[in-house]
């Protein structure tokens, strides 16, 4: 299924959005006057800012953000692989045209008996196509509807080469032959462009796992026994919260896990908005990592914290 982003589409999905988000936000202000009242809210010196130190809340603002992504991110990814399929199936699609054409079956007709013969997302576009055509709309103008509602360069192509071909009527076959070797040469550079670029992409993984071992490793190994070592400084002994040190890593890779997935989205499809999905995964894996990772290297290394 192809969702056009039509102004009506997107209102739809901003009110899905509202829908899942606004359950959320309102545990979310609980959960933030539960860690007011705790005093688990951390006041940076000289600034305005406030650090929530609780686990639980900031879990929730993470879940509470994948949540918004969540359902532009679902259409993004299903119109993605909609359109993915339909430009696999294109050079099989051409060739077999040009073969039924050539043994002497009109364009319109040849076009109805692959459609009928397949399966996929192009086949039963065309098959509208062939019953729009069939109930008196003109050949072209169905055509046109398609590459309107899958609104991408490849239908708008399509559109394009059938019309010609069909007011044409002059060697439509060579035309179609070649119609399918151009894209048989259009994906296989393609798969060979995401099989070059895969290896860069799977860097943004790589890159936010570091980051979070690094982050532990700082948090439990360095500030908590120095935290430890300069409790009976005064002036120091404020400033050297390893909770807060943890708290600002987290923040830090959530960021990381959202521009990092959007430059995945980049790279691999050329469009940032594909990168969404990538976006939601990294923020999930830092979201697991410190609800439960980061909990139980706490009490494995279990480095005693002074009282303040």
């Amino acid at each position: 299924m192809y969702v056009k982003l039509t102004r009506r589409n997107k209102m739809i999905i901003a009110a899905i959005t509202v829908a899942v988000v606004a359950p959320l936000a309102a545990l979310l202000a609980v959960e933030c006057a539960r860690a007011a009242r705790e005093g688990k809210l951390f006041e940076v010196p000289a600034t305005p800012l406030v650090i929530p130190l609780d686990r639980r809340l900031n879990v929730l603002i993470a879940v509470t953000i994948i949540a918004a992504l969540a359902p532009y991110t679902a259409v993004v990814v299903m119109n993605a692989s909609y359109v993915s399929k339909i430009e696999r199936d294109l050079p099989l699609f051409f060739r077999e045209l040009a073969e039924t054409v050539r043994s002497g079956v009109p364009l319109v007709r040849a076009v109805e008996e692959i459609s009928a013969r397949g399966a996929g997302p192009l086949r039963r576009e065309m098959r509208r196509v062939v019953f729009r055509s069939a109930l008196g709309e003109p050949f072209e103008e169905s055509l046109r509807s398609f590459a309107e509602r899958v609104d991408v360069y490849s239908t708008k192509v399509v559109s394009v080469i059938l019309s010609e071909a069909y007011t044409s009527g002059a060697r439509v076959v060579d035309v179609l032959e070649t119609a399918g070797d151009v894209y048989s040469m259009l994906l296989a550079f393609e798969l060979e462009r995401r099989s070059k670029i895969a290896p860069y992409a799977w860097t943004i993984y790589i890159s936010l796992i570091l980051f979070l071992a690094i982050s532990a490793v700082l948090t439990e190994i360095f500030f908590k026994p120095l935290s430890l070592f300069a409790a009976g400084i005064p002036f120091v002994r404020g400033l050297l919260k390893p909770e807060v040190y943890e708290v600002v890593f987290y923040y830090a890779s959530l960021m990381e896990s959202f521009f990092g997935g959007l430059i995945v989205g980049k790279m691999r499809t050329g469009r940032v908005s594909r990168g969404l999905i990538h976006s939601i995964i990294l923020m999930a894996i830092a979201v697991t990592f410190y609800g439960a990772v980061l909990p139980l290297v706490s009490e494995l290394v279990s480095v005693p914290l002074p009282k303040t």
